[in-house]
């Protein structure tokens, strides 16, 4: 049985953030079934990759630590929130150094890795995404929405 695999334009990132992401996916997910996109285009996904994932982190961070949370389990995810955007600074230069590898020797075992590496990293920016998610319901719920309207990702 053969399904359908939608192709990824790695020439057509979207705007916001969460799309982003899933298209961030869907593309490491076809290097991984070793789509032939060129080189070039795969260094511009990359490019793409790293310079959203630190102007997340760079507009995020001032917000969160503005946040007073009012119970230890928001606290909490406010930390790991934090932590997160640190972590990405990490799995940025991660997914740099595998596109290097690629860049260097180009051939499908490398792609794969780099491919897997991404289905990996954009797995912990999903779950990024709820968490800021989860962490805006929560503020909305005790504060009302204008505390938390522009935490969380809810620009493009």
């Amino acid at each position: 049985m053969t399904f359908p695999r939608p192709t990824v334009d790695l020439r057509r990132p979207p705007a916001e953030f969460d799309r982003l992401v899933e298209w961030f996916e869907s593309a490491s997910y076809r290097l991984v079934l070793l789509e032939e996109y060129p080189l070039e285009e795969i260094r511009r996904w990359v490019e793409v990759v790293v310079t959203a994932v630190g102007l997340h982190g760079r507009l995020e961070d001032p917000l969160l630590a503005a946040l007073r949370p009012r119970t230890s389990d928001d606290a909490t995810l406010v930390r790991i929130l934090a932590a997160d955007h640190v972590w990405f600074r990490t799995s940025v230069e991660q997914l740099e150094w595998f596109f290097s590898i690629v860049e260097h020797e180009d051939h499908g075992g490398h792609r794969q890795a780099l491919g897997q590496y991404g289905r990996v990293f954009a797995e912990s920016l999903r779950r990024h995404r709820t968490d800021e998610r989860e962490l805006v319901r929560r503020l909305a719920a005790e504060t009302g929405p204008d505390r938390t309207a522009a935490v969380a990702g809810n620009r493009k």
